[in-house]
């Protein structure tokens, strides 16, 4: 993609670039609450709003992918087992409904199918959602699926067990031990 990037270039370099620049010019205005607040007040709130954005899109990438396989180079499957074994899509359940994780993960909660066909248009992630998962059963390739609470305690007790291999392996390789 990169490689093709650079050949081709954008689609629409004008329109990329304007596009930036509209959204920049609506984040001053809104960030100045359209000329009324103070500059720390507009710059607290620019940053407030830029770490929010960042720390819940972090959330959907860390529930999409954390704790899932790793393979090495030898042992990697082909795609489609790659791509439904390393990621991990995002239900409602434990009292959060559906259409907030639709709305809260923007699509990204269909993480298997994102990865499956990355170009297919949001709208149409659930119908092929139903064709993925039937397609793995069918094949019986592990497709895994959780709701956000059991997702995030899966990616803490991975993030658990990496922090503990690597203060053992600290502990074992520290000169000073």
């Amino acid at each position: 993609a990169k490689a093709e990037m650079e050949r081709k270039g954008l689609q629409y370099p004008l329109l990329e670039k304007v596009g930036i620049a509209l959204h920049y010019t609506w984040m001053a205005i809104l960030t100045t609450g359209f000329g009324q607040w103070s500059i720390p007040y507009s710059m607290m709130y620019f940053f407030t709003a830029t770490c929010s954005c960042g720390f819940f899109l972090a959330t959907v990438f860390g529930l999409g992918h954390n704790g899932m396989s790793v393979y090495d180079a030898e042992t990697r499957p082909d795609f489609w087992n790659l791509q439904v074994t390393t990621t991990r899509n995002i239900i409602g359940g434990h009292g959060i409904p559906q259409f907030f994780v639709d709305w809260f993960c923007g699509g990204l909660q269909y993480q298997v199918e994102h990865h499956l066909f990355p170009m297919i248009p949001r709208h149409n992630a659930a119908k092929v959602h139903k064709l993925v998962d039937s397609f793995c059963k069918e094949w019986g390739v592990k497709y895994h699926e959780a709701d956000m609470i059991d997702g995030t305690m899966e990616v803490l007790r991975h993030l658990q067990n990496v922090s503990d291999d690597f203060i053992v392996e600290m502990i074992k390789d520290f000169p000073a031990m």
